[in-house]
């Protein structure tokens, strides 16, 4: 089920104030801005909390009562006053939780110490990394402003659509943010950018993934996976960059693993685009011809495993740019699924009309090595309209796309 932010979990160190919690300073600028974001998650029906370890006084008053004599429904949890347990423990998260009625992927939090990121990650939260005091670390999404954050909870996380196509049939779980074509004036509007962004990092690469990871968290699947993985391109040996630092700093927030080369392109396959406009037959042995599994993946700073990680009971969420009719999101899910593991399959964009192709059944093989397929085994056909969620989805994706660049803070605050 889709879940709508609801709260926000706030540490103090470096965000509220800084400096030293029995004599802590705050930079009026950033009262400011803090004081501007607050009123806009008010406005949005978001509930800011603060969780510290110990109580915070500026020039002899209170934090806390300066921020909860503007704002009465501020709430604070401060352990060394309260029953709230410490940070970094999980525990002080889900008391949290409970008191507020909260579901984590109804949560994030927004902090800037070790503590603060250790007690996300122990809670299982979003982390939203803020720097405009300091930096200390590099996990989660780094935001330089409280207007910063505004803006990514405006464009990121009040969405009425997180998918606009799905497929859920047998073993195949796939979705998409939206339908890719080019050629229709109200896909285009983001298509071209999409690719752009893709194929090339130039557009707004950061706006897309972003956009995906969202939807990631707060439809609950990384609360499902183990490992994320990309798709490779066509040519022998690639590897993915494009928007591979913001994967590998989500994964790192649910200590997930990133798998850069879990699945080698042993043999260059033929370009499906360039394929089609000169009519040439394709289909699934394109793909399938043309990959294997990575017995031993790399992850973090280029640690190997000694033992295959995939195995029965673990989850790949596999990653792919764009979807035509599936050919390369179906040979990598039969080949991972034959490790025993699951999948679950993601791709920006799902190209218009085009129908998805499953692979339901295909002969024996070994997926740590190269195979020869003759066929592609037996097929289901997922008919395009079948499996569009919403029609109107696409406004949605167009217009946070064009505010990405041009937010402001809405009137009034």
């Amino acid at each position: 089920m889709v879940q709508i932010l609801k709260g926000i979990i706030l540490g103090i160190d470096n965000i509220l104030a800084t400096g030293k919690e029995d004599n802590a300073q705050i930079d009026p600028s950033i009262l400011n801005e803090t004081g501007r974001l607050i009123n806009f998650l008010y406005q949005n029906g978001i509930q800011p909390v603060v969780l510290a370890n110990r109580d915070w006084s500026i020039n002899g008053q209170r934090l806390k009562d300066l921020f909860t004599n503007k704002w009465e429904d501020f709430k604070w949890f401060i352990a060394n006053i309260d029953s709230t347990p410490h940070k970094p423990s999980k525990d002080s998260i889900n008391y949290v939780l409970n008191v507020m009625r909260w579901k984590k992927n109804e949560t994030v939090y927004l902090g800037n110490t070790d503590v603060d990121m250790k007690t996300a990650v122990n809670g299982g939260l979003l982390f939203l990394n803020a720097t405009w005091y300091t930096q200390i670390n590099s996990y989660g999404f780094e935001f330089l402003s409280p207007k910063d954050v505004a803006r990514f909870i405006d464009i990121f996380c009040l969405r009425k659509h997180f998918w606009n196509f799905n497929i859920n049939y047998q073993n195949l779980e796939y979705y998409a943010l939206g339908i890719y074509g080019t050629r229709e004036e109200k896909y285009s509007i983001y298509s071209s950018d999409a690719r752009e962004a893709a194929k090339f990092g130039r557009g707004h690469p950061d706006f897309w993934i972003k956009y995906l990871l969202s939807a990631v968290y707060f439809s609950g699947l990384h609360e499902r996976i183990d490992y994320i993985a990309p798709y490779p391109g066509h040519q022998k040996g690639s590897t993915p960059t494009v928007m591979e630092e913001t994967l590998v700093a989500f994964a790192k927030c649910f200590r997930k693993k990133y798998f850069k080369n879990l699945i080698i392109r042993h043999t260059t396959s033929r370009k499906s685009a360039y394929a089609r406009s000169s009519g040439e037959i394709i289909d699934h042995l394109n793909q399938l011809n043309t990959i294997y599994i990575n017995k031993l993946p790399s992850y973090g700073d280029n640690k190997i495993y000694t033992n295959p990680p995939l195995k029965k009971g673990k989850t790949v969420l596999l990653i792919d740019d764009f979807c035509t009719q599936g050919y390369s999101l179906e040979a990598a899910r039969i080949f991972i699924e034959k490790t025993g593991a699951n999948v679950i399959c993601l791709s920006l964009l799902k190209t218009i009309i085009k129908d998805y192709e499953q692979i339901v059944s295909i002969e024996n093989f070994n997926p740590f090595q190269p195979n020869q397929f003759s066929s592609p085994g037996s097929i289901v056909r997922h008919p395009y309209n079948n499996c569009v969620l919403s029609p109107s989805a696409y406004e949605e994706i167009g217009s946070k796309l064009q505010a990405y660049d041009n937010w402001r803070w809405p009137n009034g605050i």
